[in-house]
């Protein structure tokens, strides 16, 4: 049985030569970078055999420090614990402290001194002290650290925990790639232009169509190697941020962070100040830029490109090659597709639970599927996906439907996935598309149930089907499926907005408001209202939207609280609002009241903070499925 993980370091040392002087600052050092470190007490008893929660902690920690001094195997206690470290077959780091590596391995000099008292003390357990010798050997057999060759102490210690460093981090990468096929050939590749440890400051681009995993390889990059940095920031969905106004909210998270500066402000469009860029410099990060869309964006994330330390690198992520090419960026991987063994690994994962197929029939369907997507990763998982569990006959037919589909048109395979939901699965999926991305999952559920029946075995079933995700606890999904859900609602009536279900484009949420076009098809409306001019709504503005169950009027965090106060004005007051509300968000309200002929009782969250609201209605209402109210004066 495979024991819980419960330290990242065990340390194991001879207590009255390293205690108190070299363990005692490795030990802090250890602890300061937040390793979780094991490390006995003066106090513990010793016994004839290793105790058991001893043994507990060495099998459940990742890496085992071994400080080898002189008098290391003259306890019996030690070479115990250095027996049981070498049988659990873990990452071993021996450190030689005062003496020579050789000594250990051959058990010469104070360890042969010591040998020979043990043999005479242990005459009746030969078997003993020969799997003490082993254990030497074998350690001693090991590469690690000799502190005659490295001093002062501190310069050790330092290099000593970069080390366990690395590889409590390379450990740890190697489980997060379980399941992403083909990532580690990708990433090798990247790695042999990014010439890791350089000392010269290199920026790399990877460039590929929408849905080839250039998000996945960069942040299994950055994780593999983000020890060896000062600082490092993972700069993700810089093209979305520019689209929702908070490209200049990312740029000021993003320096305060590898400045470790949470008072640094930047003001201006660029970076003027010449001691920020000292600074910037002055230090060897680790950046990822991904998703970038347009030449503006980087250079308003970073001005020039040579503006980091020696030894810093950044990992720029593009659909658009011209905008690496503008840049001056000359290290470029283009995404590779999945080879063909890659690619069915990857559908039978999805497809059948399995990396390979294990009847004929999978194989076909495979082969039929896969000559369709054209290896991209995206493509293969949502196919798959969506025929996991399904009948052979249902495979089979579902499959014939592919060949409808003009090559190599990944959107439309993508369409294809989402053609396979029931009724209000489509429903929920646009709603998410719309209106719910990044939000948490909680919350968005208990919003979909006051609309759909059985909506949280709904979300599970859209995550089954890789048509969103959750990461840490928010509703994600990838660009190309919102763009999908995008057009889907665009095409329902692209020149009257209207008439559509859903509206998320401020300028269409505008003209439908001041022309009081609005109409029952709607269904929901989140609007930006940084992005519009100063709108006056007219007092029946909601009166025609009777089926308007979610309602978002927002500003981003940056917008100012003067202009969020008179950015909507209502100068003749509001009529109604829709009784099939769900979700009232509405910042900024500039009325002392709702309407009074507006019924509440399907609420689920209600948010009208920085409004003007002084009563929200008259009398008592019931309200069985509030769980949320804010309102802010």
């Amino acid at each position: 049985m495979i024991k819980p993980i419960t330290y990242d370091v065990f340390l194991s040392f001879r207590g009255k030569d390293t205690r108190d002087g070299f363990v005692s600052h490795l030990h802090k050092d250890l602890c300061r970078k937040n390793i979780n470190t094991f490390i006995d007490s003066e106090k513990l008893q010793r016994g004839d055999e290793i105790s058991e929660a001893l043994s507990t902690a060495i099998q459940g920690s990742r890496v085992s420090v071994i400080v080898f001094s002189k008098d290391y195997a003259t306890s019996k206690w030690c070479l115990d614990e250095l027996v049981k470290i070498m049988d659990c077959n873990k990452c071993v780091v021996p450190v030689f402290y005062g003496v020579d590596p050789s000594d250990v391995r051959k058990q010469r000099g104070n360890f042969a001194d010591a040998f020979a008292k043990h043999e005479e003390n242990f005459k009746h357990d030969v078997e003993k002290v020969k799997s003490w010798r082993t254990a030497l050997t074998s350690a001693g057999n090991l590469s690690g650290w000799d502190s005659e060759k490295i001093r002062p102490d501190s310069t050790l210690v330092d290099k000593i925990v970069k080390d366990i460093l690395k590889k409590l981090n390379r450990g740890t990468s190697r489980a997060n790639l379980e399941g992403l096929v083909g990532i580690e050939r990708r990433m090798q590749k990247v790695l042999s232009l990014f010439q890791h440890g350089f000392p010269d400051f290199q920026i790399l681009g990877i460039w590929g169509m929408g849905g080839t995993g250039k998000t996945t390889l960069a942040e299994a990059i950055f994780h593999y190697v983000l020890n060896g940095f000062q600082s490092y920031f993972f700069l993700a969905n810089v093209r979305e941020s520019d689209d929702q106004g908070t490209l200049s909210q990312l740029r000021q998270t993003f320096f305060s962070t590898i400045l470790e500066d949470e008072y640094l402000y930047i003001s201006t469009p660029t970076i003027g100040s010449s001691f920020l860029k000292d600074r910037l410099s002055r230090k060897k990060v680790l950046v990822v830029c991904d998703d970038v869309s347009k030449l503006s964006q980087l250079e308003y994330l970073f001005g020039g490109n040579n503006r980091l330390g020696p030894g810093s690198r950044v990992i720029v992520t593009t659909r658009d090659k011209q905008v690496l090419i503008q840049y001056g960026i000359d290290l470029i991987y283009e995404m590779e597709e999945l080879d063909d063994d890659e690619s069915i690994k990857l559908f039978c994962q999805r497809a059948f639970k399995s990396n390979h197929p294990t009847e004929y029939h999978q194989l076909k369907l495979s082969q039929v599927v896969l000559s369709f997507a054209y290896g991209n990763p995206l493509a293969i998982k949502v196919i798959g996906s969506s025929l996991r569990g399904k009948t052979q006959s249902y495979q089979e037919s579902e499959a014939k439907k592919l060949k409808q589909v003009p090559k190599p048109d990944i959107q439309k395979l993508l369409k294809w996935s989402f053609d396979g939901l029931e009724c209000e699965e489509k429903e929920m999926f646009l709603d998410i598309a719309c209106f719910f991305k990044g939000e948490d999952r909680d919350f968005v559920t208990r919003i979909m149930e006051a609309c759909y029946l059985s909506a949280y075995s709904r979300i599970e079933n859209l995550i089954d089907k890789s048509l969103i995700y959750v990461s840490e606890n928010k509703i994600k999904m990838h660009d190309l499926l919102q763009q999908m859900g995008w057009d889907i609602v665009y095409n329902e009536s692209p020149l009257e907005p209207e008439r559509r279900s859903r509206l998320w484009i401020p300028d269409d949420i505008y003209d439908v408001l001041i022309e009081n076009s609005g109409t029952k098809t709607l269904k929901g409306m989140l609007l930006d209202m940084s992005r519009i001019p100063k709108l006056e709504l007219k007092a029946e503005a909601f009166v025609k939207m009777r089926k308007l169950k979610f309602l978002k009027f927002y500003l981003p965090s940056t917008f100012g609280r003067v202009q969020m106060k008179s950015k909507i004005l209502l100068p003749q007051g509001l009529l109604s609002l829709p009784n099939e509300l769900r979700y009232l968000y509405w910042e900024g309200y500039p009325l002392k009241t709702l309407p009074t002929n507006f019924d509440p009782r399907n609420l689920v969250e209600l948010d009208m903070r920085d409004s003007n609201v002084e009563q929200l209605w008259e009398g008592k209402q019931v309200l069985i499925f509030l769980s949320f109210f804010l309102y802010i004066c």
